[in-house]
Formats: C-alpha cells, structure tokens, sequence
C-alpha cells in the first residue's frame, strides 16, 4: 500500500468518485470478470463505458490519478489511467505503476490510455519488454503499438533491432496478441517497416501453430489495407 501526503481537495474528489461508483456498481458484470480470471482485490463491475464517461467530469491529474491507481480496486485504475497526465509521470513514477498490472485488462487500459499516448516511452518499453511479470510484457508491446499510432515513428529503432525478441516472445499464445498489435500498428504508420514486418508475418502466416498462423494474417491484412 502507497500512503500520501493528505489533501483535502483529492480527498473530497476520491470520495466524490467512489460513492458515484457504488451507484453505478453491477455485481453480474463483477461476477463475470472473476470467472474471466480477472485478478482484482475489489471490483464493482462498472463498464468502460461508465468510467470513460465518469473520467470526464474530472481534469487531468497526476495526484489524483496516483491516488487512485494505488488503491488496487478496478475501476480506480482504470480511471487513473484516463486521468494521469503521462509526459508528466517520471520513469521512475511509471515503473512504480508496474506493480499493479497483474491482469490483462489494465494492461491494455494502461497501454492505450496512457503509456502508448506519452511521448518519451523508450527506455520504460525496453525495461518493461523483458520484465518477468507477463501483464507487463503485454503493456509495453501493446503501448508500442499505440504510440506508432499517437506518436509517430520515434520507436522504429526499437521494432528493427527487436524482431528477433518479438518473434520469441510471439511462442506465448497470450503474448502473440500484444505482439502482433505492435508490429500491426509499426508496419502500418511507417512504411519504412512494411518490408521487415511483412517477411516476419509470412513466415508466422506459414505455422503450425493456430495462434501465431492468425496472427500473421492479421498483420498482413493491416498492412494490406494500409495501402489501399
């Protein structure tokens, strides 16, 4: 547990936050997420939806999204990542953050609403690419992605000197999906990529393995519809 300076201000938004969850509470849909799998220590099973709609009575905040995101319920997290201000979050401050994706849906939340929109994510991406927790080799694949997408092509470096690590990290029939969004979205937004990730797409499109073999179509028919 994280303890912070108190405030009153973010004490009153915290609490203003959590009643108006417990009003949207919908325990069938919190029921669901523990049959998923979904590790969360509380969850009140308010959809995305609800919360991307709750995030915007509030402005950007790293202090209240710290706050939040330290609470380990679901839907805090969640907001915290609509929330936070990333190009104002220290790597370190981001790190910190790692601790708490243990499921693939705050992966995903994390990498698309704030990781894959912050410009600076290279050295955070490289650490996290490799990291022993899977969720969070899945954030940072999945923030590459997006930050092709948001950002630019800062990271191609990255996906030229990396093809040998995603094509091992492509094995895991959970990681092929991250993997296959990043270089999706790298062939994509820059051409210059087209030729490497299309040659790493046929030879996944040519596997014995269901999941990899989906996996390269989808990267080349991304590609593909990118061109026309």
């Amino acid at each position: 547990m994280k303890f912070f300076a108190f405030d009153e201000n973010l004490e009153r938004q915290q609490k203003k936050i959590m009643a108006r969850l417990r009003q949207l509470m919908n325990g069938e849909t919190s029921h669901q997420l523990q049959v998923a799998g979904l590790n969360y220590k509380k969850a009140y099973g308010v959809s995305l939806v609800h919360l991307r709609q709750l995030s915007k009575e509030y402005q950007v905040s790293n202090k209240l999204a710290e706050r939040l995101w330290f609470r380990n319920v679901r839907e805090t997290m969640i907001l915290a990542t609509m929330l936070a201000q990333p190009d104002e979050l220290t790597d370190e401050q981001i790190f910190d953050w790692s601790n708490q994706i243990n499921n693939i849906e705050l992966a995903e939340q994390v990498a698309f609403n704030m990781l894959g929109r912050r410009k600076e994510i290279l050295a955070v991406v490289e650490k996290w690419m490799l990291h022993p927790v899977i969720f969070v080799r899945y954030t940072a694949l999945m923030a590459i992605g997006w930050h092709f997408r948001f950002n630019g092509n800062s990271l191609t470096p990255l996906i030229i000197n990396n093809l040998g690590v995603f094509d091992a990290l492509s094995t895991d029939k959970l990681m092929v999906r991250a993997v296959a969004h990043c270089l999706k979205m790298a062939g994509r937004f820059n051409s210059d990529l087209t030729a490497s990730v299309s040659k790493l797409a046929s030879q996944w499109s040519q596997s014995h393995d269901a999941y990899l073999q989906q996996a390269g179509f989808d990267i080349l028919d991304e590609i593909q519809f990118a061109k026309t």
